[in-house]
This record gives structure tokens, C-alpha cells and sequence, in this order.
């Protein structure tokens, strides 16, 4: 059974890598299927495959019927809808999600689009879970970055059923219309708790993880504070799921024994473990439902279920038929839960501590016991740490050694009853939560400490796939039982992972040139043979995400990069230098040049002159602008660069003006003559002049803009006057990541477009205008 599981969580896994669904005629496939899995035993394991991969494509459908109307898109409509979120409050807005009922644009109604995700930028919104509203709002489709190394938010939106993202408009029509249906009940309960949370600890230091352990809510919890736990292993201590729910349902199981033991009646009438396998499964609903039923506390309470079904029913299931029985619903129930880290993370490590406590597990001493889970579970998680998160900390086993029982006994249990009791009497769950906050803010410092350790494996997660299944063979190798010689082949398997280049290094005379989508700003980077360039860092959109260690960060380490030779900040503007403090929090960067150094306060920078130059690896590169006769101030001091091989040129202008184009066309025509150019200012009306762009003569013109940004960029005029000198126009929000390859044998390779490229079923792949790509 446990084969033919597999095999239908494979078919779901393969549809999730497809561009698009399969035409629902196919859906008629499933039952016929299902008859020959139960008549043939033959067909039992390509028919599950099979079943598998339908039945994600059917759970697929409505979200692909719910598209937001291409027309309503950046207009200013009206939507009546419920709060279906908590919302998360900001210094200078509230975000929340709010499930739509109807939409109206200029008097004609429209059915609601689903889930949308909203901003609002008001000091007096007084918006509370469950409400209903009628909002004037500005709606985009879903739309985020496509990089290599990135984070696909796209897929992350369209499954949580969230069908566009916008903001509300100050209007008067703006109304609250009243409180929303039963199904949005147990919302504003957590609501409630949360407002009993603040106001406990008004003062407290860790609130935000408070939230975090007891709700859910991780709104409150600093970007930073994620990386702390990342960096460390920890991530999933904060996280409600499996641990919180196991540590929550032993916690009732031991209660309900106590109290069914004492009562000679109630033993009687159901034996005290089938009682206390109820109390514990109640228990863990509770807790899940707290956390508003999450994904995760969703597979922690099928597994608890599971083993509760077969206490109940006194049924000896084997530990790996449990595991794939949890497997099996979860999947069935929700196909893109396969999407998910924390899917594979839970179910690995669940694994790993059945195996780890099936060996020796009657000789081991407690601790040692223990300390060899720890370590299992290090091990059994490496390959998808390494896949989601791009690095293993080798202190991780350590840290959770100590971390675990700490959040097990004290943390979660002060916490829980802490917010308990508050609800009763405030000054009965103030202690509790105190001693809970000041234990989490502790560990915090002490999980600081160990963040520190240069210890850690990094790997790109763009690598084959023969390459990840070698080594989740060689890991279980590793785990299961044997001596020295019966895990040598398990090394060997892991080799590949360790030793594996992901994209081959330029030869020497070559360049590769990738303009990242960094939204309404800019970032490219050029790799030589042995030296990396990075052109700009991208803007930080708040204080919690900022392009630098979002989005040029993972892309380089994607392609095995862990130190920049030159950094130059084009000029002092946030969209192009906002993401440099998050870079180099991430990789080294040797050296920084600006066009307005002064400008540059997070990092030392020299000044950018017209002159210089250097070579590396038979790749030229030239400062053409600003010159220092000059001073240059604002856009025009934009740092100009030209780097030039045998196969071509490409020009990066960062922000320059008509001023700084016309003093280019004057000293330097020859110069600015080049393959390919990344248009002045993101294509705006003030920069592209005609002579200029007639001296580039550029065969690709790229715009590094948003989508659907504020401005209109790149303007419709700039991009014709580039067609008309025969430049393919290429725009970052319409195609994602672009990459060029120059080599003086092959010429130029690309456009490598990475959002066509890398398309998912769920990708919004924008409709083609203005003639750019």
C-alpha cells in the first residue's frame, strides 16, 4: 500500500511542474482508473501515478476560472467582501485579505474574483477580522518577481486562492456594512485572543513570537527574527505544526489519563487509552484551530488522527503505514501541498524519527537516545533544507538538542496557559505570559549567538533532478541500519550535490549578462570567467523585504556566487541603491563605486569617473559617465558603464537625463555604439533621446520596470523610437529575469526570458503591449 501511495503523490508532484493543465476531458479518466487499481493488481501503481496527476489537475480548476478581469486591472472599482485574514498592521498601513462577494466598475456589476490581498494606507483604518466592507479599491493580477534562485510568490498566492493583490483608495465610500457569517467565527476568536495577547504584554519584547506560538500570527515577527531561526534550524519552532501539535495532544493525552484513572466509573465504560487518544486528538483540534488551520497544523492533526483512529479501533498499524496513511489525506485533500517546505520537512522528519526509534531503541539511554534523533534528523533534512532554503546550518542538530525541549516543557506550555487563563482573569495568565516572553526573548539572544557559526553547506537549488534523487537515496542509505561499509555508497550518492556546478562558468574572453526583475528598479549582474559585477541592488520595498537579499542575493547564490569583486550603485536614488545593506548582510562585496557616493550612507563607496577602466578575464569594462569636470547631480550623475568583448557591448545607463545623453553624444559616439542597452531611467519621456538612441544602435533594448508601475514606464514613445532603429524592446515586468550570454566563438546567446522560461499553470503571463516583450 505503502508503494502505491508514492506513486500518487508523484503524479501530484508532476503536475505541479507543468505549464499548463490538462484539458478536463480527462478527468473522465478517473473512474475507469480507480476500477483498474482495485481489479488489477498490475495496474495498481501506474493507474495510482496516473489518478494522482488528474486529481491535482481537477483540485486545479477553479482557481484557474477565478481570473481577475483583464479590464478592471489599475482601475478605481468597488468591492463588497469580508475580512478573511488578521489583519496585519504596519507604521504606515494595515494588509489584509478580504474575500470578495461582488465588484463594480463605472455601474456595471461583476461577481466577486475570490480572494484578494489589500494595503491600506490610512492611520484611522479601524478594520477588524470578519467584517464586512464595502471598499473603492486599485487591483492588480497576481504578479511577482521571476529570478533565478527566487521565490516563486506567484504559485504561493494563487494557492492560498488569492486571485489579485491592490490597495484601497481614501474615498467616503468606504464603509464598514457589519459583522461577516458564521464561516468566519473562529477569525475573530483569534482576533479576540490576539487583542488579549497585546494587551498582556503591552511591554513584552517578544510579542510578535507570542502571536507567532499561540495564534498563528507571524504578521508580528521581524524579517530578521526569521532569518535568526533560519540560520540556525530553528525555523520550525515557530511555526505551529507537527511539534506544537504532538507537544499539545501528549499534553492532553497525560490529562485526560490522570483524570479517567481516578474515576473508577469512566474507566469502565471506555478504557483509559481509547479516552486519553480522544482527549489528545481534541486537544491538538484545538490548537490547530487556533492557528486558524493552517497547512501545517492540518497535517500535524491528520497524523495525530491517524494514530488516534488506531488506538481507538485497536488496530497495530506499522509506523510507515501511519505515516503513509497521513500522507495519502493530505495530498487528497489539498494536491499543492506538495508545493509546500513545510510539507516535506514534516513528513521527512516524522520519517526519520521512526527509524531513528526503531534502532536500539530498548538499549539507548534517554539522552543519547535523544541526542541520535537530533542527529538523524539533521541528516534527513539536508536535502530538502539545501532545495528550499539553499543552505544547511551544521549547527542545527546541536541548537534543536537544546531548543526543543525548551520550547517543548516551558515555552509553548506558559504560553498556552498563560492566554488561557488571561481569558478568564488577566491577572490570572499575566505570570505565565510573562515568564513565556522573557524565556522566548532569551532564547532569541542565545540563538543570536549561535547564528554566528561559519559553519554551513550551500547549495543552488537550480540543479537536475537526477542530482536531488542521488542524494535523498544516499541520505536514507545513511539512515538506515548498517555498519561503515553499507553507508559508503550513501556518500558516494551525496557527492554529486556537494561537487555539481550548477550553470557553467564563462570561459575566458566570455560574459554573462542577466538584468534580474527587481519590479519598478534595477540590478544586473555580469560574470566573467573569476570576477562578478553587480550593477545596482534594486529598492527595499519595506523594512522586512528589500531586492538586495531577496532577489540578487539567492540569484547569485543560485549560480554558486559568494562574493561580489565590484558593486556600483549607479546613483543615490532607493531603487537602485535601496538593497545594498541586504546584500551585503549576504555576500562579500569587495569594492563599491557610486555616481553620488556621498549619497551612499549604508556602505563606503569611491566616486564613479568617466576613465576608468579595467580588464578581466579578456572582458573590457569602461566608465563612460559622469566626468568630473562636471557636477553631476540627481539622475544625470548616473554611473555609466560599457563592457565589451569580441561578440559585442552592452551599455548600462542607470537614470541619465537628456543632459547626460546629449554629453555622451558629444564626447563619446563612438563609444556608446553597443549590442545591447538597458534604456535611460526604466524608458521614461525625459531620457531615450532621438540622437542618442540613434549613436547606441542597440539590437535590445531592456527596461528594468514594474508591473503596471505608477509611471507608465517604459513610455510608449521611447519604446517606439527604439523599434524604429530595429532594438527588440524586452521589459523586466513582462518577462522576468533576462539573460544574454557573449562569446567571441558563438556570438550573443538570448534572450533567455526566465519568466516564460521557468512558467508554471499558475504563472501571469502578461499580455504582450506597447510592442515590448
Amino acid at each position: 500500500m505503502f508503494l502505491y501511495i508514492i506513486s500518487f503523490v508523484s503524479g501530484t508532484i508532476l503536475l505541479q511542474w507543468q505549464r499548463m493543465l490538462p484539458d478536463p476531458l480527462f478527468f473522465w479518466l478517473i473512474p475507469p482508473l480507480c476500477y483498474g487499481f482495485i481489479r488489477y493488481r498490475v495496474m495498481r501503481i501506474p493507474a495510482a501515478f496516473v489518478i494522482g496527476f488528474l486529481w491535482a489537475a481537477l483540485a486545479a480548476q477553479p482557481g484557474q476560472r477565478q481570473i481577475f478581469p483583464f479590464e478592471l486591472r489599475s482601475r478605481d472599482i468597488v468591492v463588497t467582501g469580508t475580512v478573511s485574514s488578521l489583519p496585519d498592521r504596519h507604521q504606515r498601513y494595515v494588509a489584509f485579505e478580504f474575500a470578495t462577494d461582488a465588484m463594480e466598475y463605472r455601474g456595471k456589476s461583476y461577481p466577486g474574483t475570490g480572494m484578494v490581498k489589500l494595503r491600506w494606507y490610512s492611520d484611522k483604518a479601524e478594520i477588524r477580522a470578519g467584517e464586512r466592507w464595502r471598499l473603492r479599491v486599485r487591483l492588480k493580477p497576481p504578479h511577482g518577481f521571476m529570478n533565478p534562485g527566487g521565490f516563486d510568490y506567484e504559485g504561493r498566492l494563487f494557492h492560498r486562492g488569492i486571485r489579485a493583490r491592490g490597495y484601497v483608495r481614501a474615498d467616503s465610500l468606504n464603509q464598514r456594512l457589519g459583522e461577516g457569517d458564521v464561516r468566519f467565527s473562529l477569525l475573530k476568536v483569534r482576533q479576540h485572543i490576539g487583542s488579549v495577547i497585546d494587551r498582556q504584554l503591552q511591554q513584552g519584547k517578544a510579542a510578535g513570537l507570542f502571536r507567532a506560538l499561540v495564534i498563528g500570527d507571524r504578521g508580528g515577527m521581524s524579517a530578521s527574527d526569521w532569518d535568526l531561526f533560519r540560520r540556525t534550524g530553528t525555523n520550525h519552532l515557530v511555526t505551529i505544526s507537527g511539534l506544537h501539535i504532538g507537544i499539545v495532544g501528549g499534553l492532553g493525552y497525560y490529562l485526560v489519563s490522570i483524570f479517567w484513572r481516578n474515576i473508577p466509573r469512566l474507566a469502565l465504560l471506555v478504557a483509559t487509552p481509547k479516552a486519553a487518544a480522544t482527549g489528545a486528538l481534541m486537544a491538538g483540534a484545538g490548537y490547530a484551530a487556533l492557528a486558524g488551520f493552517s497547512i501545517p497544523t492540518q497535517r500535524a492533526l491528520i497524523m495525530l488522527a491517524v494514530v488516534t483512529l488506531g488506538v481507538v479501533l485497536q488496530a497495530r498499524f506499522r509506523s510507515y503505514r501511519s505515516l503513509g496513511m497521513a500522507l495519502l489525506i493530505v495530498v487528497a485533500l489539498d494536491p499543492a501541498a506538495v508545493l509546500a517546505p513545510g510539507f516535506w520537512l514534516s513528513f521527512v522528519a516524522v520519517g526519520v524519527i521512526f527509524i531513528g526509534v526503531s534502532q536500539r531503541a530498548g538499549r539507548a539511554r534517554v539522552i543519547t537516545s535523544w541526542c541520535r534523533i537530533q542527529w538523524l534528523i539533521g541528516l534527513g533534512l539536508a536535502p530538502a533544507l539545501l532545495f528550499w532554503q539553499q543552505q544547511v546550518p551544521l549547527i542545527a542538530p546541536l541548537v534543536n538538542m537544546l531548543a526543543v525541549p525548551l520550547f517543548s516543557l516551558l515555552i509553548i506550555p506558559l504560553s498556552l496557559a498563560g492566554t488561557l487563563f488571561s481569558l478568564i482573569s488577566p491577572d490570572w495568565g499575566y505570570t505565565p505570559m510573562v515568564m513565556a516572553d522573557w524565556l522566548l526573548d532569551s532564547s532569541r539572544s542565545l540563538l543570536a549567538l549561535a547564528a554566528r557559526s561559519p559553519f554551513q553547506i550551500n547549495a543552488p537549488p537550480d540543479l537536475p533532478g537526477y542530482v536531488w534523487a542521488l542524494a535523498v537515496c544516499g541520505v536514507l542509505l545513511l539512515l538506515l541500519p548498517g555498519g561503515i561499509p553499507a553507508r559508503v555508497p550513501g556518500f558516494l550518492m551525496l557527492l554529486p550535490l556537494i561537487l555539481h556546478a550548477p550553470v557553467p562558468t564563462p570561459r575566458a574572453g566570455e560574459f554573462r549578462f542577466t538584468l534580474l526583475d527587481v519590479g519598478q528598479g534595477m540590478a544586473a549582474v555580469v560574470q566573467t570567467r573569476r570576477h562578478v559585477l553587480v550593477y545596482d541592488t534594486g529598492p527595499a520595498y519595506s523594512k522586512d523585504f528589500n531586492a538586495g537579499s531577496e532577489i540578487v542575493a539567492p540569484f547569485l547564490l543560485s549560480r554558486g556566487i559568494s562574493r561580489i569583486d565590484r558593486l556600483i550603485l549607479s546613483n543615490g536614488d532607493s531603487d537602485h541603491q535601496g538593497g545594498v545593506t541586504g546584500l551585503q548582510a549576504k555576500i562579500r562585496i569587495d569594492e563599491v563605486l557610486s555616481g553620488e557616493p556621498a549619497r551612499i550612507i549604508e556602505t563606503n563607496s569611491a566616486a564613479c569617473v568617466a576613465g576608468m577602466s579595467w580588464s578581466w578575464d579578456g572582458v573590457i569594462f569602461t566608465i563612460l559617465h559622469p566626468d568630473i569636470d562636471k557636477r553631476w547631480r540627481g539622475n544625470n550623475a548616473s554611473c555609466v558603464v560599457r563592457i565589451e568583448n569580441a561578440a559585442g557591448s552592452v551599455l548600462l545607463t542607470g537614470d541619465i537625463e537628456s543632459a547626460a545623453e546629449q554629453r555622451l553624444v558629444t564626447c563619446c559616439r563612438a563609444a556608446l555604439m553597443a549590442r545591447l542597452v538597458t534604456m535611460p531611467h526604466h524608458g521614461s519621456a525625459t531620457s531615450s533621446g532621438v540622437q542618442f538612441v540613434q549613436a547606441v544602435g542597440a539590437e535590445f533594448a531592456l527596461a528594468p520596470t514594474g508591473f503596471l508601475n505608477q509611471y507608465g514606464f517604459p513610455k510608449n514613445e521611447v519604446v517606439s523610437r527604439w523599434q524604429a532603429q530595429g532594438a527588440l524592446v524586452l521589459n523586466t515586468a513582462l518577462t522576468g529575469a533576462v539573460e544574454f550570454h557573449f562569446s567571441p566563438e558563438l556570438g550573443i546567446t538570448g534572450p533567455d526570458k526566465y519568466r516564460y522560461r521557468a512558467s508554471r499553470y499558475w504563472t501571469h503571463l502578461p499580455v504582450r503591449n506597447s510592442g515590448s516583450h
